[in-house]
């Protein structure tokens, strides 16, 4: 299940434990929503994924972009060690924003980290 909890300057968006191709379209509209209210960040929880494929990958870098061109940054939060894993292996944690709370909320930034 997705939802979109609203913060002062960002928007978390929750992924699901199944973050598949057809989870799309509704994280698509999550990202719509929260872009609406123009917060500074876009959070994307990623606490819940076991399971996550190459389509979903993509996606989230053309959410990157698309929300790098707003000027409003995309962070991955709480990656699941699944994601951690996924991260490294296609090193797009050198190009993603990561955020976990078990370093104290300290970013583990990648090149889109400011």
């Amino acid at each position: 299940m997705t939802q979109a909890v609203r913060e002062t300057q960002s928007v978390a968006v929750s992924a699901p434990q199944q973050f598949l191709q057809r989870s799309i379209p509704t994280l698509e509209r999550k990202i719509d929503d929260a872009i609406a209210g123009k917060p500074a960040y876009v959070d994307l929880q990623l606490a819940q994924v076991q399971v996550v494929d190459s389509a979903t990958l993509n996606w989230i870098l053309q959410v990157l972009a698309r929300l790098d061109s707003m000027n409003i940054r995309l962070r991955m939060l709480d990656p699941s060690p699944v994601m951690v894993d996924v991260f490294l292996a296609t090193r797009l944690d050198s190009r993603l924003t990561i955020v976990s709370s078990a370093a104290g909320g300290n970013a583990a930034e990648g090149a889109n980290g400011r």
